[in-house]
C-alpha cells in the first residue's frame, strides 16, 4: 500500500485489527468449549473458568506472533506476566459474563459482553508488555 495511504494512521490501529482477528480466535474457542464444558454437565460458571483459561493462552500465543510481532523468544517469565495482566481482564469479563447469566440474559449474550469489554481493557495493556519489542 502506497505511503500516501499510511499517513496520519497511528502506528497501532494494525494492532487493533489484528488483536480483533485474534479476540475473534479466541472467542470461538472459548465458546467451543463452554459449549462442550455444558454438554458434559458442567455449569456455565465452572465450564467458563477451562474456557477462559484455553483461549488466554491462544491470545499469548497469537498476540506475540501476529497482533505485536513480538520477536523475542517466548518464556515462562512472558507468560507469567502475560497471565497476571490478563487476570484483570480476565475477573472482568467473568464478572460482566455472570452478571449477565444472573438477570437472565442468554449465555451468547453474556460471553460477548463480558469479552468485549474485557478486550478493550486488554489492549492496551498488553500492548505495554509484548509491543515495541
Amino acid at each position: 500500500m502506497p505511503d500516501r495511504y499510511l499517513r496520519g494512521i497511528p502506528p497501532w490501529a494494525g494492532e487493533i485489527v489484528r488483536f480483533g482477528f485474534v479476540g475473534l480466535s479466541a472467542f470461538a474457542l472459548d465458546y467451543g468449549v463452554l459449549a462442550a464444558t455444558i454438554q458434559l454437565g458442567a455449569s456455565p460458571y465452572a465450564g467458563r473458568v477451562l474456557s477462559m483459561a484455553l483461549a488466554m493462552v491462544l491470545t499469548w500465543v497469537l498476540n506475540r506472533r501476529l497482533t505485536f510481532k513480538t520477536s523475542a523468544p517466548p518464556s515462562w517469565r512472558e507468560f507469567a506476566a502475560y497471565t497476571g495482566l490478563a487476570l484483570a481482564g480476565i475477573a472482568l469479563n467473568y464478572a460482566i459474563y455472570s452478571a449477565v447469566l444472573w438477570v437472565g440474559g442468554s449465555l451468547l449474550a453474556a460471553m460477548v459482553l463480558g469479552t468485549g469489554i474485557a478486550a478493550v481493557f486488554n489492549f492496551w495493556r498488553y500492548r505495554s508488555l509484548l509491543g515495541d519489542k
